[in-house]
């Protein structure tokens, strides 16, 4: 008996361990636009994928409260669509989110997986959507809300892709969706108002940039697995696919932005290199014109 308390004794240090090393640091970018007149700070969040930092989260929770963002936004994958993964980790992430600012949630593919596939998983995602809302996470499947904040109008759109643009060496995700499939998505933006597209996947760029998002923030890539010394490109997307475009960073069309983050987790490739977990925090201004 005093050995096997012993034994488990051992297993409990090393899970305190080993959750005690999982750190993440915050990447700032400062962007400027005419849309708006006061300056709002956002933290994004992506690819948590159920990882756990320190004693259930505190340390990212103390990070964002420090923060103190206007607004939460969340580019995807908060869950992870593993047979066995449980809901709980995000749904009791999103508890404490939620008490600090608004919380905007954009399915990623895992979210998606999950919901489409419902009979390969113990977890009910339905069940897990429904209580989200309850706490009032704006959970955005090709909806669009309004942020109103320090007299800011701002419009967040949360797009879900059809799956088959997730899918490797699908017709779809060659091609990559039309403007006119992101207006049937999205709708029209309006070109007065200051719109956010959290979009997960970040492969469509130049798609999103002709719809019109102002500001775009996307995940998917884990920042590309190894980050290259030089320049920082990610070497491998989750999906295999050698130096992606939009990889990881800050990537402009004009006035134009896109944000990918490197996320907060991994799941399937449980190897960083040269590339942290992260928070983003993103504090726009208006521009002088």
């Amino acid at each position: 008996k005093n050995r096997q308390n012993k034994k488990e004794k051992i297993v409990e240090r090393i899970k305190n361990r080993k959750k005690k090393l999982k750190k993440f640091k915050i990447t700032n970018y400062e962007i400027t636009s005419e849309k708006i007149s006061q300056e709002l700070r956002f933290v994004m969040i992506s690819d948590w994928h159920n990882v756990i930092f320190g004693e259930r989260n505190k340390p990212v929770f103390e990070a964002i409260q420090k923060i103190n963002p206007d607004a939460i936004l969340i580019a995807g994958d908060l869950v992870l669509g593993k047979q066995e993964a449980p809901l709980l980790p995000a749904l009791e992430s999103l508890k404490e989110l939620i008490k600090t600012a608004p919380v905007f949630y954009a399915p990623g593919n895992h979210e998606q997986r999950m919901k489409r596939y419902p009979q390969n998983y113990e977890a009910s995602f339905l069940e897990y959507e429904t209580q989200i809302k309850k706490l009032g996470v704006h959970y955005l499947e090709n909806e669009q809300e309004v942020l109103l904040v320090k007299g800011e109008k701002i419009q967040i759109h949360g797009l879900k892709l059809p799956y088959e643009y997730y899918k490797k060496g699908s017709k779809k995700a060659k091609t990559g969706p039309k403007e006119e499939e992101l207006k049937t998505l999205l709708g029209k933006p309006d070109e007065n108002e200051f719109h956010i597209l959290l979009a997960h996947t970040p492969r469509y760029a130049k798609e999103y940039f002709n719809w019109g998002a102002d500001l775009t923030l996307s995940g998917h890539y884990h920042g590309g697995v190894l980050r290259l010394p030089f320049g920082g490109k990610g070497a491998l997307s989750p999906d295999f696919v050698l130096f992606p475009k939009y990889c990881y960073g800050l990537f402009k069309k004009g006035e134009q932005k896109l944000i990918t983050g490197s996320g907060l987790g991994e799941h399937t490739i449980p190897i960083r290199i040269a590339n942290p977990r992260e928070l983003v925090v993103i504090s726009c201004k208006p521009k002088r014109k």
